[in-house]
C-alpha cells in the first residue's frame, strides 16, 4: 500500500521566492530517488508564501530512505526548513 505526503509550508516574509526558487531541486531530487511515485509542489495565488508538497512512496520504507537522503538533508532540512515559519505534514495510506 502506497503512502502520501501532504505538506503545507509557509515561507517567512521576505523569503518566498528563496523557497520557490530551492523547490525544483527538491523535485527533481525526490523524482529520482528509488521508491518516489510522485512529488508535486504548489504554490498558492492568494498567498505567494504558502506552498503544498504532495508526495506519493511505495511504502513506508521508501518514505524513510527519502527522509535520510542527502538531499532532503541538505535541501529541505538546511535549505528550505530555516526559511519556514511554519511546516505541517500528514501521512495518508493510499486506498
Amino acid at each position: 500500500m502506497s503512502l502520501v505526503v501532504i505538506a503545507d509550508w509557509l515561507a517567512d516574509t521576505g523569503a518566498e521566492q528563496r523557497v520557490a526558487d530551492l523547490l525544483p531541486a527538491v523535485t527533481e531530487a525526490a523524482l529520482a530517488e528509488p521508491g518516489v511515485l510522485s512529488f508535486r509542489v504548489v504554490r498558492s495565488l492568494r498567498d505567494q508564501g504558502a506552498f503544498v508538497v504532495f508526495a506519493e512512496y511505495e511504502d513506508e520504507e521508501a518514505l524513510a530512505a527519502h527522509r535520510e537522503s542527502t538531499p532532503y538533508q541538505h535541501l529541505v532540512l538546511d535549505g528550505i526548513t530555516p526559511l519556514l515559519i511554519d511546516r505541517q505534514a500528514e501521512a495518508y495510506a493510499a486506498v
